[in-house]
């Protein structure tokens, strides 16, 4: 596999594990939230709190980390299909090997 996209990847899990961590925590923030007010909000509606809140915060985090997943994902893309291009210009040979497995050769 070319090192390009070795480091894309390895970019993308990270982002994507970043994403899953604060995405867990803002769950758990808006659980604790209906928690205490159960009846505040109307069923898909989510409450974000005031700025600079706990809440909020955790909402400009868990945003913030989606972004950059798809930032990363972006970057992906672009490297694979840079790669696609590269090699389409640079086609490369194929060799066939041919060996020939017969009788062994008679001593006379």
């Amino acid at each position: 596999m070319h090192i390009e996209l070795v480091t894309q990847r390895r970019a993308l899990l990270t982002a994507y594990q970043r994403y899953l961590e604060v995405d867990r925590a803002w769950e758990i923030a808006l659980q604790n939230l209906h928690k205490w007010f159960p009846d505040a909000s109307p069923a898909g509606v989510f409450a974000i709190g005031n700025p600079g809140s706990p809440v909020r915060r955790l909402y400009v985090r868990r945003e913030r980390a989606l972004v950059q997943l798809e930032a990363v994902r972006l970057k992906l893309r672009t490297a694979k299909s840079r790669m696609t291009a590269r090699q389409s210009e640079n086609p490369t040979r194929q060799c066939i090997f041919i060996s020939y497995v017969g009788p062994a050769p008679r001593d006379t």
